[in-house]
């Protein structure tokens, strides 16, 4: 069960993103945060290096969470991820708390596509994308 003020944290973080008030966003990460995207091979070491990412970021996507789940030390954070060309990508990002802070992100993204018409009889529209 996902914790209430958790939950809050994370809608005021991707707030503070979305507005691009990145020093706010800091606030939510521990000093020796790690990024990690496996889909490009990048890690990221650092909330000052996580900060100087998003400030350099030339046109930095906005984010709508769709579900947040948490349990324990672990979280799972489902967004939709709007980019300036018009594109919403389906991302997740894992992350390890410590001490209600992030202390370990993982993100994974996702360009949309449409399902094959093989599978149609076998599938329903999920209630929540």
């Amino acid at each position: 069960m996902t914790d209430p003020a958790f939950a809050s944290a994370v809608e005021a973080a991707f707030a503070a993103f979305n507005e691009r008030r990145f020093a706010d966003f800091a606030e939510y990460v521990t000093d020796d945060l790690v990024e990690t995207y496996p889909q490009s091979g990048e890690r990221i070491e650092g909330k000052g290096a996580q900060r100087g990412m998003h400030e350099a970021f030339p046109s930095p996507p906005t984010f709508r969470i769709r579900e947040i789940r948490q349990d324990g030390n672990l979280a799972v954070v489902e967004v939709d991820e709007a980019y300036h060309d018009g594109s919403i990508w389906k991302t997740v990002f894992i992350l390890e708390l410590r001490d209600g802070l992030i202390a370990s992100l993982i993100g994974y993204f996702g360009e949309p596509f449409s399902a094959p018409a093989w599978r149609a009889p076998y599938t329903v529209p999920p209630d929540r994308f």
